[in-house]
């Protein structure tokens, strides 16, 4: 029988005792350096994978998020609208759920030159404003498709990022399951069990009785079961005044803000100074359905400038604290 030694040649061994070194060198303190060495080697192999592991679930979340942009500026790209305001409202529709603005938190160690991750909509903010230098310094016939055509180059450089990261992340997991470390180490086989012979004419023992639990423990009969139920089941398939959702209309400083003309952004910041208030959710909330009603009455261009000024609170309340300011000094500060 041949055995295969060639496992062994990955140990990485940090206490090598009959290592040979000079005659001037003190063998302990080679050794001690070495030990460091190794172990400072490891370290920065296992920070560096779980650094670029987090990396990509950043921009993998980024990615997402510009195709849902460029998706939305593709479906106004036959449109005769002034391309600032078409870029903005694509912004608007592309920005999903609130609540998934924020990026996953860093894993201990990673990042932490880093005070706070930036949410994703700052992120799209400041490619959208990238892109917009981009396209004033180049001066194209077509503004819009020079926007588009912006988004789609940011989208393909992290793409090309993404696959850097993956080949950098598959070399550094290769190296490291290459090694076999004191890590990979366990100890087999350190359990027992004996089997010993139960006399004859006695019953194994029970260290506790069988129990049996209840989900409901006040449960006598079947009866008893229906008299009790019966009263709460009816209330809950009734409901009652609590189940009843408030009805949601738009208050009269959102009907004011609602008549600022479209692209008139310096007003808008004006307004939002003096009445602070109308960032409100209730308030985009009401706007909304102010040109919900509004359509149906056949009041389109009114319908259109509360969509747009109920989009315009909500991608204020999405950019964090100083979303107002984030916002209106790309237009007028």
């Amino acid at each position: 029988m041949v055995l295969d030694y060639s496992k062994w040649d990955a140990l990485e061994l940090s206490d090598d005792s009959d290592i040979e070194v000079h005659p001037n060198v003190d063998k302990r303190s080679f050794i001690r350096a070495k030990q460091n060495q190794i172990h400072q080697q490891r370290w920065q192999r296992r920070h560096e994978i779980q650094t670029l592991k987090y990396e990509r679930i950043i921009n993998d979340g980024l990615l997402e998020r510009i195709d849902r942009l460029l998706g939305a500026l593709r479906q106004h790209e036959d449109s005769t609208r002034d391309p600032q305001e078409l870029i903005f409202q694509s912004l608007i529709e592309s920005a999903g759920d609130p609540s998934l603005d924020q990026p996953p938190p860093p894993p201990e160690g990673v990042h932490t030159h880093e005070k706070e991750q930036p949410k994703y909509s700052q992120m799209m903010s400041s490619l959208v404003d990238q892109v917009k230098k981009e396209v004033e310094e180049s001066k194209p016939e077509n503004r819009f498709k020079a926007y588009i055509t912006g988004v789609q180059g940011h989208k393909d450089k992290v793409l090309g990022l993404q696959q850097e990261l993956l080949e950098k992340l598959a070399q550094l997991e290769k190296e490291e399951s290459s090694r076999i470390t004191s890590d990979d180490i366990h100890t087999g086989f350190d359990s027992s069990y004996v089997n010993r012979s139960k006399e004859k004419g006695k019953a194994p023992a029970t260290s506790k009785k069988d129990t049996v639990e209840l989900l409901n423990p006040n449960f006598a009969k079947k009866d008893d079961f229906v008299a009790q139920s019966s009263g709460a089941d009816a209330d809950v398939e009734d409901g009652g005044p609590e189940d009843e959702e408030e009805d949601i209309k738009p208050s009269d400083l959102a009907k004011e803000f609602a008549k600022i003309k479209l692209g008139d952004y310096r007003s808008c910041l004006q307004f939002i100074s003096e009445h602070p208030e109308i960032v409100a959710e209730r308030e985009t909330d009401g706007l909304l359905v102010e040109a919900f009603n509004s359509q149906m009455e056949g009041k389109s261009e009114y319908a259109r400038q509360c969509v747009h000024q109920g989009l315009l609170l909500q991608y204020c309340r999405s950019l964090g604290r100083d979303g107002i300011s984030l916002f209106f000094k790309r237009y007028v500060l």
